[in-house]
């Protein structure tokens, strides 16, 4: 039985203040980014999107992706991953064809690129050990160390327990303590290479347990879901700085209304 390497875009609909699966950048929307990088990877030979949205079923249809419908779930990650893992899984296997790699991306996180998705379904192909791919960008300058969370009293108190003898690194230090790394890597967002045994048999850690143990960081500068108006000028950068061409500069221009010529000659 053959098997294919799979994208499955989530419109998840969540963002706080943007409309994420329905706003637009350099002229394209906001969900036709990781529609581009999917559709000119080496690898993916399939696109999914599962969404609810008329403006993102019309993004999708552009680049020959099949529609899978939102389950009647409140959105989350980890429902509507599985809810479309299962529909992709059945629409295979109906064709006598198996799911090799699964890359997921998100309509609200453009930025990414289909060299991010090639470099996690190849590494995941070379090396059996990975059980995951997840981009990740270092902000070393949000360290879980400074994190707080508000107690009761209304005061800041430490997030995590500080590590014994309460050392905090210093700003840019990276390793002040013995056997700890301060650089810190968050999730983007932008592609997530998954192995369907660890869809089927979760074995990692919450909030994505599919993830599993093994996971290999693609790193990259910049990213993340737009769930901000302010994320939009830092989106544009990124588009710009990655090589994609603003399309709003190339949309026709309405003619100019032209001055009615002078019926004399003063």
């Amino acid at each position: 039985m053959t098997s294919l390497s799979c994208a499955l875009m989530l419109d998840l609909d969540d963002a706080v203040d943007f409309p994420g699966n329905e706003g637009s950048v350099f002229g394209r929307p906001l969900s036709s980014y990781p529609l581009m990088a999917a559709r000119t990877s080496a690898h993916v030979r399939r696109i999914y999107v599962l969404t609810g949205s008329p403006a993102v079923k019309s993004a999708a249809l552009q680049y020959d992706a099949v529609i899978i419908d939102p389950p009647k779930i409140k959105p989350s990650l980890p429902g509507f991953l599985q809810h479309g893992y299962n529909a992709i899984k059945k629409e295979l296997q109906r064709e006598d064809t198996g799911l090799e790699l699964l890359a997921v991306l998100l309509a609200n996180a453009p930025a990414v690129t289909k060299d991010m998705i090639d470099t996690g379904i190849e590494a995941l192909l070379d090396r059996p050990e990975l059980d995951s791919a997840l981009s990740v960008a270092p902000l070393e300058r949000w360290s879980p160390l400074l994190t707080k969370r508000q107690s009761e009293d209304g005061l800041l108190t430490p997030f995590y327990p500080a590590p014994a003898g309460n050392a905090i690194p210093k700003a840019g230090q990276g390793g002040a303590l013995p056997g700890i790394e301060f650089a810190a890597w968050y999730p983007t967002w932008g592609v997530t290479v998954l192995r369907p045994k660890h869809l089927e048999t979760p074995s990692g850690d919450p909030p994505l347990p599919c993830l599993g143990r093994n996971i290999l960081p693609l790193k990259q500068w910049g990213g993340g879901p737009i769930d901000y108006q302010w994320q939009v000028p830092c989106l544009e950068y990124w588009l710009k700085k990655n090589g994609i061409v603003d399309a709003s500069a190339h949309l026709e221009r309405k003619p100019k209304p032209q001055l009615a010529p002078k019926t004399d000659r003063r």
